[in-house]
């Protein structure tokens, strides 16, 4: 076995784990189980609250349409961490199911031959890169927003006083809908804005990189066994293979039945909520009277996080769609039909080829490239609409 590439996947697979861990995502019993679950609820907390203040505050702004479509943004940010963190409690049990039976599935396809081997791992590398520079832009972004404000007081606190004379990251010159006393609870509202932008990033990050792990785990387990059916070993009988091959497939159906009720909601919120805010992106940087370098660099790093988020999305299921009919090819081009196999065996091949390819769905549109293209035609349609709401209310 390939010790490197093993190590490779043992690390991508820690990593999804201390993410989930520290989004309150992570839904595996533990020896401390109680306070996992607490944590989960503080972080739901945590979201509620940041997405009740900034609903509200963009009311309170609501005759300023930049400023209000910023914190219809952050608002956004907020309820989908709301409804991921909410998916996983209500889920739990369906995911550690699913977990369990997709970790089964792969160790055991890792116990084939070389060859089969090479095919699990080829993906990887492309998979476990792409999670880690997402969560990277992510982490980077927030820091980039952060850091002004805490180098400000950390000079202040060098000289041995603390003043309350930098601008909050998010709030700014704006303030909520009442006035941010300048006094100890400025840095009060400091924390309070940055602990719900930590609970937006990391929990983005833990979700969307978990997907495409759950998806990296599945579509290589069925290329793995679609290799086994169209080059069987000469020691191995095809059809004791064959009837394997069904049954797993019988068994990652669950699996993707599961992943479609988690994510497909979270998939669909973010097609329709990113396009909203890159459309209001554009409408606020369109509108810019003076070119801040800073703000101009924060505003397209968001969009391209925006994009970046959606365009995975429909990349892994895309991937998910191909090992399926990759599969059916696989049954299709076998030796089934010549191989003496029962009725009830013969009856779910014919089912599998059947059916459609193996997708998931976000409500009304399939996961895959369709729907990111879609969600691009989406964000310029809101942009023209947008800018034509902008000017009658000039």
């Amino acid at each position: 076995m390939n010790d490197k590439r093993l190590q490779m996947y043992r690390k991508y697979q820690g990593f999804i784990r201390h993410v989930l861990i520290i989004s309150g995502c992570w839904y595996m019993p533990t020896k401390s189980g109680k306070p996992r679950y607490y944590w989960s609820l503080c972080v739901l907390l945590v979201a509620i609250t940041y997405a009740l203040l900034n609903m509200h505050a963009s009311y309170f702004h609501r005759h300023r349409l930049a400023i209000m479509m910023k914190y219809i943004g952050i608002t956004i940010s907020a309820f989908g961490v709301i409804l991921k963190v909410g998916s996983v409690l209500i889920n739990r049990s369906s995911l550690i199911h699913c977990y369990q039976t997709l970790k089964d599935l792969f160790e055991e396809e890792l116990t084939q031959n070389d060859q089969v081997r090479a095919i699990i791992f080829s993906p990887l590398p492309t998979i476990r890169i792409l999670a880690y520079i997402y969560s990277a832009i992510l982490i980077a972004m927030m820091m980039a927003f952060f850091m002004p404000a805490y180098l400000s007081v950390i000079r202040d606190l060098c000289h041995l006083h603390l003043t309350t004379n930098y601008s909050l990251p998010i709030s700014r010159g704006y303030g909520y809908f009442w006035t941010v006393p300048n006094n100890f609870l400025y840095h009060f509202h400091l924390l309070f804005e940055t602990s719900g932008a930590a609970v937006s990033s990391i929990t983005a990050c833990s979700m969307d990189s978990a997907f495409g792990f759950y998806v990296y785990q599945f579509a290589s387990t069925m290329r793995a066994m679609t290799f086994r059916l169209t080059n069987p070993q000469p020691n191995e009988k095809f059809s004791n293979v064959l009837r394997t091959c069904v049954a797993k497939h019988q068994k990652l159906l669950l699996c993707r039945n599961t992943l479609e009720h988690v994510y497909g909601p979270i998939v669909f919120w973010h097609t329709v909520t990113n396009a909203v805010l890159l459309c209001a992106l554009i409408y606020e940087m369109s509108s810019l009277s003076e070119i801040n370098i800073f703000s101009v660099s924060i505003s397209l790093t968001y969009g391209m996080i925006k994009c970046l988020q959606t365009f995975t999305y429909a990349w892994y299921g895309t991937i998910l769609t191909d090992a399926g009919e990759d599969f059916r090819k696989g049954i299709y081009f076998g030796e089934w039909h010549n191989s003496r196999l029962d009725r009830h065996v013969r009856t779910n091949v014919i089912l599998i080829m059947m059916q459609k390819p193996m997708t998931i769905n976000a409500f009304f549109s399939s996961v895959d490239m369709i729907m990111f293209t879609n969600f691009v035609n989406t964000t310029v349609s809101y942009f023209f609409l947008l800018q034509s709401v902008g000017d009658k209310s000039e």
